[in-house]
């Protein structure tokens, strides 16, 4: 389960190393999409093929344009040998990335957010909301 949360940076050449906790589990080929909260969201290779498989479960006509969104906006990495990762400008330009970032684990997926963008989220953040989601939940 990917979990915790990284604060760091990406170089001059756009280069982010993932933390080896989560290098770890998300394996050698890692798919990094857009997500539509302003982040990147990370996959590994096993958990991208059960998202990208529930495609098969709605319409084809509904799917070839949803399938066009993901794919068209979705790269695959392989970490070099120092655990990091070439994040594509444009990448970088939709999650607002300046240079610092926080790579936060969630459960089966990882995400990538600007440092601003996290801090603004987590402002926003308060313990009471998640009390009242868990208990709609059960827990």
């Amino acid at each position: 389960m990917l979990m915790g949360t990284y604060p760091h940076s990406i170089d001059s050449k756009n280069r982010l190393i993932i933390p080896s906790k989560l290098k770890e589990q998300l394996g050698e080929t890692i798919t990094i999409i857009k997500d539509s909260g302003g982040c990147l969201c990370m996959y590994s290779q096993e958990e991208w093929g059960r998202y990208v498989s529930k495609l098969n479960d709605i319409p084809k006509s509904e799917a070839r344009t949803l399938s066009r969104f993901l794919y068209a906006n979705a790269i695959e990495v392989q970490p070099d040998s120092q655990g990091r990762i070439l994040l594509p400008v444009k990448m970088i330009e939709y999650a607002d990335i300046k240079k610092n970032v926080v790579t936060v684990g969630c459960g089966k997926y990882a995400e990538i957010w600007s440092e601003d963008r996290w801090n603004e989220l987590n402002a926003e953040a308060e313990p009471e909301n998640y009390e009242e989601m868990l208990k709609m939940l059960g827990m």
